[in-house]
């Protein structure tokens, strides 16, 4: 049985708005959460990595519902929070491109969005008569 390649992690949430961001963040804390898949081992170089992106994710759960009311200090605060966790879900992503190399399905189950990967096709050269583009035709008479 051969592993199909399940793609790279998209890095599109670097400039997500606040509320997408929101959802995005939560989906993927949440897989994270609940992931068996995932080996610690993972996180080898970097062991509290996982639970500082926990902390600061709950964090900025609670300051973006804060937000919500329209203080400004509590928005500067959400932006930060959201950059530090764009931070780590770089981190984050980097490890599990890495450890997705021998487990693929951790990627499927990681709650970040999966870019496919496009298979180069091999075209065989086909060839055209050039009579085709210069409009002339030999008919052959028996």
């Amino acid at each position: 049985m051969t592993r199909q390649p399940q793609g790279r992690i998209m890095r599109n949430y670097r400039n997500l708005p606040p509320t997408k961001f929101h959802t995005f963040n939560q989906r993927v804390k949440k897989s994270l959460a609940e992931n068996q898949k995932v080996p610690v081992s993972t996180w080898g170089s970097n062991p509290d990595l996982i639970a500082s992106y926990f902390a600061t994710s709950d964090r900025h759960d609670a300051v973006y519902h804060e937000a919500r009311y329209g203080s400004i200090l509590v928005i500067a605060e959400r932006e930060l929070l959201q950059t530090q966790l764009v931070n780590y879900l770089d981190e984050i992503a980097a490890d599990l491109e890495a450890e997705g190399v021998r487990h693929p399905d951790i990627l499927l189950s990681s709650g970040f969005d999966l870019a496919k990967e496009r298979r180069n096709s091999i075209r065989k050269n086909v060839v055209v008569p050039a009579e085709i583009f210069t409009g002339e035709h030999h008919e052959s008479n028996p």
